[in-house]
């Protein structure tokens, strides 16, 4: 009847046959291996390089609130000055009223004197920086050292 086993596939190749069944077999399976490990070495070290990156990362996002908080400091210092300059320049217009003319100083006289206290804030409030802010910045400086700490390929990492 037929000349074909029941268990034959036509579309089976005999090459792999032979193959898994030889000392080729081997060879393959230690290749496959091998493939395997030099990928899963490229995976730990792309993850490395992106914790590398994801540090940087803080370590900038940082620096960079550090020195906002420290601009805004400024700035506030800076508002205050010139609101004190101010003060100082309308009380300077006053004597020289006063000096210019002897109206000027009657005018003066009977002007209502500006309070020597502190200038107004123009309903400003004072500048604090950012409560969450800094909460954050102080966090992410302790945790620095934890996450190198238990991580095993931070251990490996030069982060100076």
């Amino acid at each position: 009847m037929s000349a074909v086993p029941r268990s034959y596939n036509p579309f089976a190749e005999d090459d792999e046959e032979e193959a898994a069944a030889g000392p080729g077999g081997a060879e393959r399976q230690r290749s496959l291996q091998q493939e395997v490990l030099r990928r899963s070495a490229a995976t730990a070290d792309s993850t490395a390089r992106s914790l590398s990156l994801l540090y940087e990362s803080e370590r900038i996002g940082v620096a960079a609130s550090e020195e906002l908080v420290r601009q805004g400091e400024a700035l506030k210092r800076t508002e205050q000055m010139v609101d004190k300059m101010d003060q100082d320049l309308k009380t300077s217009q006053r004597h020289i009223n006063s000096i210019k003319s002897v109206w000027g100083g009657l005018v003066n006289y009977f002007k209502a004197k500006p309070p020597e206290s502190k200038p107004e804030q123009n309903g400003a409030p004072e500048y604090y920086a950012n409560s969450r802010l800094k909460e954050a910045m102080m966090s992410s400086k302790e945790q620095e050292s934890k996450y190198q700490e238990s991580h095993p390929n931070l251990r490996k990492l030069d982060n100076s």
